[in-house]
Order: C-alpha cells, then sequence, then structure tokens
C-alpha cells in the first residue's frame, strides 16, 4: 500500500511557493495564520484542507493522507452526477487535480473545491444556544431535513454525514463536503470505501449504499429538534464530537442522559421522532428508503379510523298514556292528642297538638246482655205456663220458640236504633 504524506508533511510542503506542480494551482495564494504567518491545515480522517485565494475568490486546497478514498475517477464521476442532479449549491463542487503538490520528492493528487464562508454546523449550534435563538435552531432542522430529501432524491448519499461535514454559510445556506465515502449509482458494484463514517452518527455494520444517510440524518434532525425545544441539553449532552447524541445511545433500554433529555422535554414531535430512531436502533435495522419516508405520517390502525358505527333507531311515537282515574284525596282523622311523655311527642305539630278534640259518637243501642236476658225471660215464663197446661215437653219446647222469637226481635230493634241517617228528614 502506498504511504500518503502525513498533515505535518503537507504543512511542511506548501511554505514553499514551488510545492505545486499543476499550472491551476500555482496561481493560488495560501491564506497563512495571523499569528504564526505560515498556512495551517485543517485535518480530517483521510485529507488535510488548506484555504486558497484565487481572483479573489476563495477555494479549498484538499490534499489526501490515504489511497482507499482518492481516484480519478470517482471524484469526476462525482462532480458530473452533481452538476447534472443541481446539486452544485447544496455540496462543495469538487474537481479532481492530478499531480497537485509535490512532497518528499514525489507528486500527489488533489481536489480543489469551493470555499464555504461559515462555521461547521456544531459551531453554528452552538452559537445559537448561547444566544437561546429557538427560532433559528427550529428553522435549521427544518433546513436540515429538507437537504437530506434533496440529495437522496437525487441519488446521492453523503456517506459521513456529521457535524464537522456540514458547513452553514453566513446566509444559513447548508453545504456538505469530505466526498471519499459518497456513493452514486455509478458506483454500484465497485468496492466500498474502508471509511465508514462518524461513529456518533451512524449504527453498527452500516452498509455502503443509497439509503446509508437515512440514520445519521435523523440522528442530526433529532438533536436540532429537540435543541430547539430545549437548549439545555446542548451544555449536558454536547462533547464537541457529537450534537446531543453519541454512539452509546443507540443501545437499548435507552436510559441514558441523552434520552432522559428527550423524553424530559415533553413535545410530542419530539416524542415521535426520537421513537423511530429508536426503532433504527433495533439489531439488525437496516435503511431500505428515504428519511421523509421513514418521517411520514403513519396510518392508524384500521380500529382507529373506522368511526364507530351506532344501529339506527325507530322512529320514536309518543303515545298519549291511557289516563288512570284518581281517587279523591282520603281525608286522615286528625291525631288524639297525647299527654307529654317522649320524644314522640316533641314530633307533634304544635297546631295538632293544641287542636281541640271533636265529639265521638254515642253509642245508645242496649247492651246484647239486655236483650238476652228479656228473651230468657219471656221463654222461661210461657213454658211453665204450657208445662201446666198440657205437660212438661210441651213446656219446653213452647219455652224454647219463645225465647228464639224474643231475641230474635230484640237484636232487630237493637240494630235500627243506630242506623246512621239517609239524609232524609
Amino acid at each position: 500500500m502506498i504511504r500518503y504524506p502525513t498533515p505535518e508533511e503537507y504543512a511542511k510542503a506548501v511554505q514553499h511557493p514551488d510545492c505545486f506542480v499543476a499550472d491551476e494551482l500555482r496561481g493560488l495564494e495560501l491564506v497563512v495564520h495571523p499569528l504564526y504567518g505560515i498556512p495551517m491545515p485543517a485535518a480530517g480522517t483521510s485529507a488535510v484542507v488548506f484555504k486558497a485565494v484565487a481572483g479573489g475568490q476563495a477555494q479549498a486546497l484538499r490534499f489526501f493522507t490515504r489511497d482507499d478514498v482518492s481516484s480519478s475517477e470517482r471524484y469526476g464521476a462525482l462532480h458530473a452526477h452533481f452538476t447534472s442532479s443541481g446539486l452544485e449549491n447544496v455540496v462543495a463542487l469538487p474537481r479532481w487535480v492530478d499531480d497537485g503538490i509535490r512532497v518528499n520528492g514525489r507528486t500527489w493528487p488533489a481536489v480543489r473545491m469551493q470555499w464555504v464562508e461559515g462555521h461547521t454546523l456544531n459551531r453554528h449550534v452552538d452559537e445559537l444556544v448561547e444566544r437561546a435563538d429557538t427560532s433559528s435552531l427550529s428553522a435549521l432542522a427544518s433546513s436540515w431535513r429538507a437537504l437530506v430529501t434533496r440529495i437522496q432524491r437525487a441519488g446521492f448519499a453523503h456517506g459521513d454525514l456529521q457535524h464537522g461535514n456540514v458547513l452553514v454559510g453566513r446566509d444559513g445556506d447548508l453545504r456538505l463536503v469530505d466526498f471519499d465515502c459518497s456513493w452514486i449509482d455509478r458506483f454500484s458494484g465497485t468496492l466500498a470505501p474502508s471509511e465508514t463514517g462518524h461513529r456518533n452518527y451512524q449504527p453498527e455494520h452500516r452498509p455502503w449504499g443509497r439509503w446509508m444517510d437515512t440514520f445519521s440524518g435523523l440522528v442530526i434532525y433529532l438533536s436540532l429538534l429537540a435543541l430547539a425545544k430545549d437548549p439545555t441539553g446542548w451544555r449536558t449532552c454536547y462533547t464537541g464530537e457529537n450534537l446531543l447524541l453519541r454512539r452509546e445511545d443507540f443501545q437499548p433500554p435507552f436510559t441514558t442522559p441523552a434520552w432522559a433529555h428527550l423524553a424530559a422535554i415533553g413535545d410530542p414531535r419530539v416524542d415521535e421522532v426520537a421513537q423511530r430512531l429508536k426503532e433504527c436502533c433495533a439489531p439488525g435495522w437496516v435503511a431500505d428508503s428515504a428519511l421523509d419516508d421513514l418521517l411520514a405520517p403513519r396510518a392508524k390502525p384500521w380500529w382507529e379510523r373506522t368511526p364507530a358505527v351506532v344501529a339506527a333507531q325507530p322512529e320514536r311515537v309518543d303515545v298519549p298514556a291511557p289516563r288512570t282515574p284518581v281517587a279523591p284525596p282520603r281525608s286522615t282523622p286528625a291525631a288524639r292528642p297525647q299527654p307529654p311523655g317522649g320524644d314522640w311527642w316533641a314530633a307533634v305539630d304544635p297546631a295538632l297538638r293544641n287542636a281541640p278534640v271533636p265529639p265521638q259518637p254515642v253509642d245508645k243501642r242496649p247492651p246484647l246482655v239486655s236483650v238476652y236476658a228479656v228473651a230468657a225471660v219471656v221463654g222461661v215464663f210461657l213454658g211453665l205456663v204450657a208445662a201446666m197446661d198440657a205437660g212438661a215437653g210441651l213446656g219446653v219446647f213452647i219455652g224454647l220458640v219463645t225465647a228464639l222469637f224474643t231475641l230474635t226481635i230484640g237484636l232487630i230493634r237493637r240494630n235500627r236504633s243506630v242506623r246512621p241517617p239517609t239524609g232524609r228528614r
């Protein structure tokens, strides 16, 4: 394997103007550090980048430190895809330069790109959080989702979406840089790059292909969405190598401080997107669609979508109920006053207690004893008279008949003496 120069060797070489071999690079003026007075590179995992100026326009020069991600054919295909898909304004358009620079007595290729005046995504977020600018954070979340949607519809996968590869311009526009592990359809069937992206934005064993940006795009979108609702999570979860989430947060049971903060926000949209990310963290999960498809509203189960059907009720006909004769109110006789003696007396209405007692009817009928006595006396008397004249047996019989007759007459007269008045005079 060819050993590429180190970042330090590139930094030493560019201090000499004659290090550039390609004609288009000789006219560039490298920007030097204001304190040290020498060009200072920004180092990545597979390359170093220097800022240069040509004709008043800032340029970025990228020199590789590994040979498994760089080739003229690869960057030529990417340049053609970006221009044909209309992605020039969302990427730092790269152009491959053969034999760009001489280092250690040998020439090495370079990639010339547009220089984006702005900050990396994490630095830009830090400034917004410092100002508690939640409206700008919310707009940034929407812009990020729109960017991922746009590149996925264009058939492009970046492969390493993370805070350091997203630049935010002064006008708020987002641009992507570093295409060492990118994918387009022309790369199908070729060997996948060894680089698999930043560990805090990628699932384990992520396959290289068209939809590999769905997971990392979701991680960034959820982070920005949550910060727009509650920026305080930035101070507790940001480490300088992430936004809110890290590789450790992608493992069940999702009880890390980052997940606790997301749950504490209590926002339905944040909860919904967080649930989608948890589902994507399941073992063996592989993205097979775009981020927009993953975040699309899900259809409710049929039992929630079907309105409840109420059985038709027969038309109600009001039929008047039959009139029931109402008996006249029954008069309640007044209670007799009783002498005081117990609680029941206190419950009696004072007016009732003091009411005069109505006169009671007097039974003027002769007592039954007197009636029976008269009948017996009459019967005995007549029986004795008959016995003296006609014999004892006939006397007893005549006496009994006479007694019964006398008794019957007496009872009839007794009952008639108390018959209620009929209203006639």
